[in-house]
């Protein structure tokens, strides 16, 4: 059998407020502090005899007095309806936070406010710790703009003033090779060969150089047009050719008889696949093979790139798209670069949404794949 309920007597209402770990105060309509609870003893470290009877603002530092009042007045006059919330900092640094909400009598009589209150200082702590870690953070990454900005700079400039008197050089060594100022006998014609040689290597570095000065700048203002990247790598092999002729390397290509369209920067497009190309050259075997395919699928356009070459170690492999990376295998048939060709390919690869993996294996080969995004780059 269910016993009826018993009615809510002042002492369960009593008791019920004794037993909340949350202080409660009721505060009269004259704004006198009518009731509080134990819990509010404890956590404002008052004695209940103390305060009541007194005003609410002598709960108050002087500060939080026009705030307090216009809480009051605002459910007062239902200007507010429900409930209103206020963090306040008491004396000897601690926070609280405190819920008001209007109590009404029959015909909707005001009666006063009750107000529920916590401490919440150790999270007040916390969120502000955490302000202060996300200000830093902030500071470092305005510092880290601030020094990428100057490494931008430094190597756009310091790329200008090497290449200037370079071009000269390169002239007037074209204009003795050509013997518009005299004859050249064949050993002299040799040094100044191989001198020319190297200025072109010397001025695709420097090149490289700009361009990941000018990457950082202007990638914001590439124009990505509709292109066919069959012809694309099709330019790209045309023109590592002879290079590859050079070394006995035979280049074995699979493309597709239809376009394979992608939205893209043509010229950039070149410039990362003339780099893996040429690393193909480069870290083959003399009489090696390159095979460069294309493919595609409903979402995605793929390149791939595989050598017959001297491959790369498996700790190389974490490493080789970090800018200044060397590989410690000497190139076929002339010096090391700078080591920023595949950060630069990475780079462009990246920034057409695309992605690029290698796998490799010591003495067996290196293989590129570069995924391109067919549909609209956002």
């Amino acid at each position: 059998m269910i016993r009826p309920m018993k009615p809510i007597t002042l002492s369960i209402l009593k008791a019920i407020f004794n037993s909340m770990e949350q202080g409660v105060a009721f505060i009269d309509d004259q704004n006198r502090i009518a009731y509080c609870n134990p819990a509010l003893e404890k956590i404002r470290d008052v004695k209940i005899d103390q305060i009541l009877g007194r005003s609410i603002l002598d709960c108050h530092p002087p500060k939080s007095h026009p705030k307090v009042l216009k809480i009051i007045e605002e459910l007062r006059s239902a200007q507010v309806k429900g409930h209103h919330r206020m963090n306040i900092q008491m004396l000897g640094g601690k926070f609280y936070d405190n819920t008001y909400s209007a109590v009404w009598g029959p015909n909707n009589t005001y009666l006063g406010v009750v107000v529920v209150s916590q401490e919440v200082t150790k999270r007040k702590q916390a969120e502000d710790e955490l302000k202060e870690a996300l200000k830093k953070l902030e500071r470092a990454n305005d510092e880290l703009r601030r020094l990428d900005q100057m490494k931008d700079d430094f190597l756009s400039n310091v790329s200008h003033e090497l290449k200037t008197p370079m071009i000269s050089v390169m002239g007037y060594l074209g204009m003795i090779l050509k013997e518009k100022v005299g004859p050249v006998n064949d050993q002299q014609r040799k040094f100044l060969e191989i001198s020319y040689r190297n200025l072109l290597k010397l001025e695709k570095n420097i090149d490289n150089l700009l361009d990941l000065a000018e990457l950082g700048i202007q990638k914001q203002s590439w124009s990505l047009e509709p292109i066919d990247l069959v012809k694309v790598m099709e330019f790209s092999c045309a023109t590592v050719e002879p290079l590859a002729k050079e070394h006995q390397i035979q280049l074995e290509v699979q493309f597709p008889s239809e376009p394979i369209k992608i939205l893209g920067a043509e010229e950039r497009l070149n410039q990362a696949f003339n780099n893996l190309l040429t690393n193909a050259i480069k870290y083959n075997r003399q009489g090696g093979k390159i095979f460069v395919g294309l493919d595609q699928d409903s979402e995605f356009a793929f390149a791939r790139i595989a050598d017959t070459g001297i491959g790369i170690s498996h700790q190389s492999l974490k490493e080789v798209f970090k800018r200044h990376f060397q590989e410690k295998a000497k190139p076929l048939g002339s010096t090391k670069g700078l080591g920023i060709g595949l950060s630069l390919v990475q780079e462009i690869v990246q920034l057409h949404r695309g992605e690029i993996e290698i796998e490799s294996e010591l003495g067996k080969g290196t293989t590129f794949v570069v995924r391109l995004p067919k549909r609209p780059i956002p």
